[in-house]
């Protein structure tokens, strides 16, 4: 008869001749498998378990969370769910978003405070799951944990990068072959780095410490481990403190053949290849006889089914796609006949895991930190644990605003790689999210890797370099044109068109350049007149908010000699269009003179008792000024002279005051880091602790602070820009390379070229006025200001520069320069034993005329001219 009367004689056998088979051994992760919560567990789990990232100061990464139902029997009659992330450390944007996917899953939005100084930030979010939106109850397991591990970057460093080209996640069969090793890029140009792997000895990092940007090869090596789950985290630490961490998970399997008295099991991954079997067949006596086999099942074979002698052999196949099987424990038989001989069965036994698809990231934000850079395209690599065998994957309907490389095909192992492109035509502005699914259909399941899509669009916009422009005609001198440049917040500037609302100003285009010409002929004489210009892009996606307002004075008399004030004044400033200059006492009223006239035009009244600093807006609608009896900002219609609204600040006497527009948005900067939109008068918040004067490029997205009248001069630089996302962000951030102490002693006065390429400061000591490099406040070059202490340092409109000295019997103690540091001109403004007051010297809109307070509260006109 066959050999198979004993029910343990075949298996034994069977197990002696089977090709490829192996055993299992005993053993664990750096921890045991996961085995489940128990009944009291919280409400969610989280993939990831903890909230990891690192960010640049000043930007912020959004993340995804994907959030699975413990027990959604919970659920079942709430009429609502209402979900909620509390941040009690402020390291996220306000705003974060618990969204329902199913009964099963949620997944949480999350994006990282630009506002964060440079360190690290642990701590737990809290998920709640309320009843109510007063969260009034909470369902049960709620509300709980999540941890998070954020890092974040100075700004202006380059950021430590550890991309693996998929996802580290693994199988392994007891005693089979190791999964394939997955290469990590490591970005550390510069730097050392070295791979923890959390104790977990399965992971095998190759090598396990480098230098600068290079491959790290992670092995998988399952050797001695126990059926189950086994997860840690390979954590890649710089020499600069930076550090990514990347989750990894193996799951080891039984052998991919096992035998028992049951017969035959074969154990694979649903989809992966499953290797045939040889089976050895005899008879008890050795007699040599005709036999037969079948399968029992469409995904069992046997080869070959018949033969005419024995003892001999026959191969067993599986094959799951033949009845397009799901993931689950399978049985059946091979049925072996011999003449004369009782018909046996052999027990075969399938048991399919179920497939993993994985993405290398499971989030892809597009537009950038700003919404403004739709010219990368990040991607993402999806892979399935089924080794070379390769099956159809497809997403799910994807969001207008963003279109992949790839909308389906097949995937394995290897990996597939999809880039995704904006289209932010398509998307409303602000931060819009929409989580998709990668499903691979795999036999007779569809398995999925879920994958957040994000868009950050800003408003789309043109910005002109200026938004105020003076202009002046008299019979010695004139400035009548200027080009401003205009950019496109995009950076795909399409053409626009312009158009002033008066005759006399004629608003030209070529490019992305602005000419405004005006012809003051048919202007009455000793005029102001004011246009608007409008600017339309051709772009039917963007806008331009802002207009350029400019001012035209038609004079009957050139300047020729210094003209100074009868009254006494501490505080000045002028007009970017109007050739009005603001002075004040310290007291109640503001007088407004008329540099080209040398008189007072107008008394601004109804202030407080006490005046401190004062600032105009960027196009010369409004005058913002310290009231430091109501401890407010005064805003001041410039049009009407009236007062329009008021304020409340924490200012005092050496509060500093200064209008910055980054990305178009003007706001008000106060010295000791308040600012405010000047639109709205939203509080926002500046890194900036020194305080001292405040001085920024011409597009406000560089401000810088300097000390004053300390010892050694210390200087704070910041990045600063502003976009409409989440209701409106400010991104600042202080960049450590250009934030440090500099030469000189006694700080005085800073300001910045337009272009942001040069910083100009007056300091008591070196006697001269430096030009330092803003990207490390290096020095390159200085300003002869003869005898005096610099205390002033001013830039005209069309970038001229002026040294201000305090010196009471030198020839001069205002020294102009042009923008390649050539001497121009000398002035002298103070009378003899008198000396210019610091930081109170001002230039005219048009650059030609200049005016400045001395030290016995003189205020004194001085022409300037082309």
């Amino acid at each position: 008869m066959l050999r198979s009367s004993s029910a343990y004689a075949l298996p034994l056998l069977i197990a002696a001749l089977l090709t490829g088979c192996g055993g299992g051994g005993g053993g664990s992760s750096s921890g045991t498998p996961d085995n489940g919560n128990p009944a009291a567990s919280p409400a969610l789990s989280f993939n990831p378990s903890t909230v990891r990232a690192t960010v640049n100061a000043g930007t912020s990464l959004t993340l995804n969370v994907i959030a699975t139902v413990a027990r959604p029997g919970d659920f079942a009659n709430a009429a609502s769910v209402f979900a909620s992330v509390v941040d009690s450390n402020g390291v996220l944007l306000p705003g974060a978003q618990v969204v329902r996917d199913s009964d099963t899953q949620y997944h949480a939005v999350l994006q990282t405070a630009p506002s964060l100084a440079a360190g690290s930030y642990t701590g737990n979010f809290s998920v709640r799951l309320c009843r109510d939106s007063a969260c009034s109850g909470q369902f049960p397991g709620s509300p709980m944990l999540l941890p998070y591990s954020l890092q974040v970057v100075p700004a202006g460093q380059a950021t430590f990068t550890a991309t693996p080209a998929v996802a580290l996640n693994a199988t392994a069969h007891v005693g089979g072959a190791a999964p394939a090793a997955v290469s990590v890029a490591i970005g550390a140009d510069g730097r050392s780095w070295s791979a923890s792997t959390g104790g977990a000895a399965w992971l095998k990092p190759t090598p396990a410490s480098g230098t600068g940007n290079g491959t790290l090869s992670v092995a998988f090596d399952a050797t001695g481990l126990a059926v189950g789950d086994y997860s840690t985290t390979l954590t890649i630490t710089a020499s600069d403190g930076q550090s990514a961490a990347l989750p990894v998970t193996l799951s080891v399997q039984p052998s991919g053949l096992t035998t028992s008295a049951g017969g035959v099991v074969f154990n694979a991954v649903n989809g992966a290849p499953i290797a045939t079997q040889v089976v050895a067949l005899d008879t008890d006596d050795k007699q040599s006889v005709a036999w037969s086999a079948v399968a029992n099942d469409a995904w069992l074979r046997v080869s070959p089914t018949s033969g005419i002698s024995t003892p001999t052999t026959m191969v067993l196949t599986v094959d799951p796609t033949f009845a397009g099987l799901a993931s689950g424990s399978y049985g059946s038989s091979i049925t072996l006949k011999a003449a004369g001989l009782p018909t046996r069965d052999l027990p075969v036994t399938l048991n399919l895991a179920r497939p993993t698809l994985s993405s290398s990231v499971n989030s892809i934000s597009l537009g950038g930190t700003y919404g403004r850079d739709f010219t990368t395209n990040p991607s993402l690599t999806l892979s399935l644990n089924t080794v070379t065998n390769a099956w159809p994957w497809s997403f799910s309907p994807l969001p207008a605003w963003a279109t992949p490389s790839l909308l389906n095909g097949s995937v394995n192992q290897a990996g597939t790689s999809v880039a995704f492109t904006a289209k932010p035509v398509n998307a409303q502005v602000g931060i819009t999210s929409m989580l998709v699914n990668a499903a691979a259909r795999v036999n007779g399941e569809s398995v999925t890797a879920p994958v957040l899509l994000t868009i950050n669009k800003d408003k789309h916009k043109l910005i002109p370099s200026e938004t105020g422009v003076a202009f002046s005609g008299s019979p010695g001198w004139t400035r009548l044109t200027r080009t401003l440049t205009v950019s496109d917040n995009y950076n795909t500037f399409a053409g626009m068109s312009a158009a002033s609302d008066q005759a006399w100003l004629v608003a030209g285009v070529n490019a992305n350049k602005l000419i405004l010409t005006a012809d003051p002929t048919p202007l009455g004489a000793d005029t102001l007149n004011i246009a608007t210009v409008t600017l339309t892009p051709f772009d039917t996606d963007a806008s331009a908010p802002e207009t350029v307002r400019v001012a035209l004075w038609k004079g009957t008399r050139t300047p020729s000699a210094n003209v100074s004030t009868v009254l006494s004044y501490s505080n000045v400033a002028t007009d970017p269009i109007r050739p009005y200059a603001y002075v004040h006492n310290g007291g109640a009223y503001i007088d407004v003179y008329n540099l080209y006239k040398g008189q007072k035009v107008a008394t601004i009244t109804g202030l407080g008792a006490s005046l401190g600093d004062m600032v105009a807006s960027s196009n010369g609608d409004y005058l913002f000024l310290l009231n430091l009896s109501s401890r407010s900002v005064t805003t001041i219609d410039l049009n009407t002279q009236q007062v329009v609204a008021q304020l409340p600040v924490d200012a005092d006497k050496s509060t500093r005051l200064k209008v910055i527009r980054p990305n178009g948005v003007e706001m008000l900067v106060l010295s000791n880091g308040a600012a405010y939109l000047t639109s709205s008068g939203a509080r926002l918040n500046l890194p900036l602790t020194s305080g001292g004067t405040l001085a920024a490029s011409g597009n406000g997205k560089s401000l810088l602070q300097q000390d004053e009248n300390n010892s050694s001069v210390q200087i704070t630089t910041l990045s600063v820009d502003y976009a409409a996302l989440n209701g409106g962000t400010l991104f600042p951030a202080r960049i450590p390379a250009a934030s440090h102490g500099n030469t000189g002693s006694l700080g005085q006065d800073i300001v910045v070229s337009a272009d942001g390429t040069r910083i100009y400061t007056a300091s008591s000591t070196p006697k001269l006025c430096s030009i330092l490099n803003p990207a490390d406040l290096g020095v390159l070059g200085y300003l002869a200001a003869g005898d005096g202490t610099p205390n002033n340092i001013k830039l005209g409109s069309d970038g001229r520069i002026f040294c201000g000295t305090a010196v009471k019997s030198a020839f001069s103690d205002v020294w102009m320069y042009d923008t390649s540091g050539k001497l121009l001109n000398q002035f002298r403004l103070a009378a003899t034993g008198r000396q210019l007051l610091p930081r109170q010297l001002a230039i005219s809109g048009d650059g030609l005329m200049m005016i400045g307070i001395t030290d016995d509260g003189t205020a004194t006109m001085v022409p300037v001219g082309p």
